[in-house]
C-alpha cells in the first residue's frame, strides 16, 4: 500500500528537464553528422572505384593477353575475358549516347524550303564527291567475276 503512496506523489516531468532536452538534441546532431559522414565516404568510394575501372580496362586486357601467352589461361578463357572487357567498354559510350538522347531534338525543316528570313538561298545538296571510275589511280581494281560452271 505504501508503494501507491510513493507513485502518487507529484513529480516534475523528466522530459522537460534541460539535461534531457540537451541530451536528445546532442544525440540528434550526432546521428545527422554520422549520416553525412557515411554519405560523403560512400560518394568518395564510388568516385574512386569509377576512376579505377576507367583506366584499368586496358591494363586488364593486357594482363589477360600476357596470361594467355604464358599459358596460365586457355584460349576459351581468354576469349571470354576479352568479350567481357569489350562489353564494359561498349556500355560506356552507349550510356553517353543515351544521355544525349534525353535532350529534345533540334527543330527540323524540309531541305527544299528556305530558312526563315532568307529568300534567295540555294537548296542544300549532297556535297560528297562522285565515285571514281574503275582503274583510276588510288582505286583498287574490281575483282574478276567467278568462273561459271555451265
Amino acid at each position: 500500500m505504501w508503494s501507491l503512496f510513493l507513485f502518487a506523489q507529484t513529480r516534475e516531468d523528466p522530459l522537460r528537464r534541460p539535461e534531457v532536452v540537451w541530451g536528445v538534441i546532442g544525440l540528434t546532431v550526432a546521428l545527422l553528422a554520422g549520416a553525412a559522414v557515411i554519405y560523403a565516404v560512400d560518394r568518395w568510394r564510388k568516385r574512386a572505384m569509377a576512376a579505377v575501372t576507367d583506366t584499368d580496362e586496358a591494363g586488364s586486357l593486357t594482363s589477360f593477353r600476357d596470361m594467355f601467352e604464358s599459358g596460365e589461361i586457355t584460349e576459351a578463357e581468354y576469349a571470354e575475358l576479352r568479350r567481357r572487357v569489350a562489353e564494359k567498354v561498349k556500355k560506356k559510350p552507349a550510356a553517353a549516347v543515351a544521355e544525349t538522347k534525353l535532350l529534345p531534338p533540334a527543330p527540323s525543316r524540309p531541305a527544299s524550303s528556305p530558312p526563315q528570313g532568307a529568300s534567295n538561298v540555294a537548296p542544300v545538296t549532297d556535297s560528297s564527291p562522285p565515285p571514281a571510275p574503275p582503274g583510276a589511280p588510288g582505286v583498287p581494281p574490281e575483282p574478276p567475276p567467278p568462273p561459271s560452271s555451265a
